[in-house]
């Protein structure tokens, strides 16, 4: 009840305890009305009439007072309460979303890490067939060589002028030959180095899709990791920038994500 109320209601009494007794000697013992009572019993009569009824007026305002304060006080309690219980779910949904959050930092740079690597070893794998192909070719033509000079020496006694250039030539094809056997050697142990693995990637892919599998509002970010998880070692079929532009999409989403599931804000 507000102090307004209460107020009145207050000055509501004192003024009929003020007007009440004049009333009563107006109407009740200046009157010519006959009356087999004396003013003393009808005082009597009346002074108790009136005070019980003001006493139980007085009582029931009491109980409506109190009944309201106690409802007022329940209904804040429960206010208090309710707002509690949403605290608590807040914080719950953003302890679940700074999970998914760290989930996603961390698919996105391992599978970044993949996909580079894979690119990598792409150009490792053509430039050690280059250099296989190119050894093959020194190897065939050391073989010439070789059996130019067999010949030669069959024919000849002595080394000639044409055996001594043919010598020179081997030489030189057997430094490159080396030279080649030491870039292949090299290029296996950088495709070694840059060997393709996205075994952390492929566990925070399969545990966001656990996570999410059942919120609508998480369709979006498991469509977006699929298609990044599909095409992630797709060298021939995606750009250089597939990765940076793609997983940019997927921190986005993610970010909407968390905003409209924290607040719990409809789509």
């Amino acid at each position: 009840m507000s102090k307004k109320r209460i107020v009145i209601i207050v000055f509501g009494f004192v003024f009929i305890v003020m007007i009440l007794p004049y009333a009563l000697e107006v109407f009740i013992f200046r009157n010519n009305v006959y009356s087999v009572l004396s003013n003393g019993e009808w005082g009597g009569f009346l002074g108790s009439y009136i005070g019980g009824a003001l006493g139980g007026i007085g009582t029931l305002l009491a109980v409506f007072i109190t009944t309201k304060e106690t409802r007022k006080i329940q209904r804040e309690n429960s206010a208090q309460i309710e707002n509690e219980k949403r605290r608590n779910e807040k914080k719950e949904r953003k302890k679940f979303v700074d999970e998914i959050a760290k989930d996603i930092a961390t698919y996105i740079t391992d599978i970044s890490n993949y996909f580079y690597a894979c690119r990598v070893l792409e150009r490792l794998h053509y430039e050690e067939q280059m250099l296989n192909k190119e050894l093959n070719d020194v190897e065939g033509e050391i073989g010439i060589k070789h059996t130019k000079l067999k010949k030669l020496c069959i024919v000849n006694d002595d080394e000639t002028e044409e055996y001594l250039s043919i010598q020179n030539e081997l030489e030189e094809l057997k430094q490159k030959e080396s030279e080649l056997q030491y870039q292949i050697e090299r290029n296996s142990k950088e495709m070694e180095q840059n060997k393709a693995n996205r075994t952390i990637a492929n566990e925070r892919y399969f545990l966001l899709k656990i996570k999410l599998q059942n919120i609508e509002s998480g369709a979006n970010i498991l469509k977006q990791l699929k298609f990044i998880h599909k095409n992630s070692a797709n060298v021939v079929g995606t750009n250089l920038d597939f990765i940076n532009v793609e997983t940019d999409k997927l921190l986005n989403m993610t970010v909407q994500f968390v905003d409209r599931y924290v607040n719990q804000k409809l789509i």
